[in-house]
């Protein structure tokens, strides 16, 4: 079995720095790594206390998306250990806490927790008397190597016009379905518009910030503002870049069309 730190074995996929409350900030706020079945690995993360008081603070991972995922009843604790589990820090204080990732021998796909790290405000006596002030959480995506099925399609294309502002746009929203065994995350996307003779009118990026976990689906938008249109048919191309973090680049894609009346008015589709 394996154990280093987590920037020399893991295939960092992305992560954000920052989560925090009234009384902790942390970081990274969301890691996404990808290990072998059986792997060892230690994360660092840095918490803060931003209040002008000492806290107590416990580390405690959850599973996330238990509805999704099936952890066979596996908990977080199980995989994911603190080290401390906790901790006293100081008004200002800045600390680094390391958490030790074990993937289990019998998963596959994915493993998803949040890390919570919960403060107290000591009473007294230097105890936890005061009760929870808050609890903050840092969300954990473990790819279990080799096990990821990375599939998607575009499953539907929907073209409106509204008026925002005052303005004329068009809003082209594109639902993306996740057909694999781990979350997406498409690294881009892009929308094209031909006229009947097939001249290219516009294109767009998609906006493709937000996940898609397993078996579930999400509507992306492309916004095309003041669009000049006459009256015809049009052909909608769409397509998404996603898996590279997986070592798996894929593309979807899909077409469809909608119609101007003589006004350029673009009808519902």
């Amino acid at each position: 079995m394996k154990y280093a730190f987590i920037i020399t074995i893991i295939v960092l996929c992305s992560f954000s720095w920052v989560t925090e409350s009234h009384s902790l900030t942390i970081g990274p706020a969301r890691l996404e790594v990808r290990l072998p079945a059986g792997e060892v690995a230690v994360a660092d993360y840095y918490v803060q206390n931003e209040t002008e008081n000492p806290l107590h603070v416990s580390v405690e991972p959850e599973s996330w998306y238990g509805s999704i995922y099936d952890y066979k009843g596996l908990q977080a604790k199980d995989w994911i250990k603190a080290e401390p589990a906790e901790f006293d820090i100081k008004p200002k204080e800045i600390k680094k806490i390391a958490v030790k990732i074990k993937v289990p021998t019998n998963m596959s796909g994915e493993l998803v927790a949040q890390i919570f790290f919960a403060s107290l405000m000591p009473g007294s006596d230097n105890t936890a008397g005061a009760g929870i002030q808050s609890r903050v959480g840092a969300i954990l995506y473990v790819a279990i190597k080799d096990t990821e099925k990375v599939k998607a399609k575009i499953e539907s294309i929907n073209v409106s016009e509204t008026i925002a502002k005052g303005n004329k746009e068009v809003a082209i929203k594109v639902t993306v379905a996740n057909e694999g065994n781990i979350h997406i995350l498409p690294e881009s996307g892009r929308v094209l518009v031909k006229s009947e003779e097939s001249e290219q009118v516009v294109q767009l990026p998609l906006l493709t910030k937000q996940e898609i976990l397993p078996k579930r689906n999400f509507t992306y938008t492309a916004i095309w503002n003041n669009p000049v249109v006459k009256e015809g048919k049009y052909t909608v191309f769409c397509e998404i870049k996603y898996g590279k973090m997986y070592g798996r680049e894929k593309t979807a894609k899909l077409e469809s069309s909608f119609e101007a009346d003589s006004s350029g008015k673009v009808m519902p589709k």
